[in-house]
């Protein structure tokens, strides 16, 4: 999980999210329409026209997104299970007909899929506001570099302030979290949308800071450097309190 990128971590809203939505419900499609005969899936030409007209047509769910996005849990397994059946029908010998083994098994993969799956990838990829712990007064600021800041590649020093709320360690049991979330909170750190483990000194539970700096790689030319406050179990706030710098590394 620690390598995914930046745009993973989203919410309600989030633009990606509908875009699969809108695609796998337009794949679902795809096989019912094959499975009735109104479309024709047999060789790997076929698929040309179902995987293109889905991608455009997710494209176009982006701008719903703030409702659409609701239903990632829902539609990603659907979305797989009707892609990997529209594959099997355009690569092997099995056909989709409305009795076949391929589309009866389909129905079946995507009705436990969505079953089993929908509540752990809502919590994972879209979880509702009141799961999030809340943000009260919390801030995140990149001290240094200074946005625009030309740097050398390499290892890059980033100072981060934390105001209304104090840093921490990162915490694995959660006996051990502050009655307030937004104390001895912990950090998140992005380099062009890909998560980067950093570790600081210091900061205790029992005695927090508002500053600490870390080091993290970055490669020639212009990078995106974001940051991160979550909780100190790594619970991202709702809203997200965070802030970008864009530098130039030479």
């Amino acid at each position: 999980m620690s390598q995914l990128p930046l745009l993973l971590h989203a919410g309600p809203g989030s633009t990606w999210q509908a875009a699969v939505v809108v695609a796998s419900v337009a794949l679902a499609v795809c096989v019912i329409l094959a499975a009735a005969g109104r479309l024709r899936i047999a060789d790997p030409g076929d698929l040309l026209l179902p995987l293109a007209g889905s991608a455009v047509l997710g494209s176009l769910g982006v701008l719903g997104h703030v409702i659409i996005s609701d239903a990632i849990g829902f539609a990603l397994p659907i979305g797989l299970v009707a892609l990997l059946a529209l594959l099997l029908a355009a690569f092997t010998p099995l056909e989709l007909t409305p009795v076949s083994p391929l589309a009866l098994g389909a129905l079946a993969l995507a009705t436990v899929g969505t079953v089993l799956l929908w509540q752990p990838l809502t919590i994972a990829l879209h979880p509702p506001p009141d799961m999030l712990p809340l943000r009260d007064d919390s801030e995140v600021t990149i001290v240094a570099p200074e946005h625009g800041a030309t740097v050398p590649a390499g290892g890059l020093e980033v100072t981060v302030t934390v105001t209304g709320g104090s840093i921490g360690p990162v915490i694995s049991d959660l006996a051990d979290l502050p009655l307030d979330p937004e104390e001895a909170g912990t950090l998140s750190v992005f380099v062009d949308g890909d998560r980067i483990p950093v570790d600081w000194e210091g900061c205790p539970v029992s005695d927090p800071c508002d500053e600490v700096t870390v080091t993290v790689p970055v490669e020639a030319g212009e990078r995106q450097v974001a940051v991160e406050f979550v909780r100190g179990d790594g619970t991202p706030f709702a809203p997200t309190v965070i802030d970008r710098v864009t530098i130039i590394a030479e």
